[in-house]
């Protein structure tokens, strides 16, 4: 039972209610105290299954290049803005510091 879909017994187009009805009655069928090998492949089948269906967003998480132009124009604003924000009086550094 390498295959996650035949040691459930579901097909591949399954959806998620159909895996976890067939988890649950393969459950019923080896219970963990009389078959624990079974149980335990049915139990690794279904979460293989179960996360299979979150982790198809993963990669949205993945760092990808960030690929901007930025208008020299805007910058050059930006920069005087800045700059003229930052100029400060003799005085009034010295009222800021004391």
């Amino acid at each position: 039972m390498t295959n996650h879909y035949e040691c459930l017994g579901i097909s591949p187009g399954s959806t998620p209610t159909e895996i976890k009805a067939a988890y649950h009655a393969k459950l019923r069928e080896f219970p963990a105290h009389t078959y624990p090998e079974e149980f335990k492949a049915v139990r690794a089948a279904y979460e293989a299954l179960r996360f299979k269906e979150t982790t198809q967003y993963e990669d949205f998480f993945k760092m990808r290049p960030l690929q901007a132009e930025l208008d020299p124009e805007v910058l050059k604003q930006v920069r005087e803005k800045a700059i003229s924000q930052l100029e400060v009086s003799l005085d009034d550094l010295i009222r800021a510091t004391f």
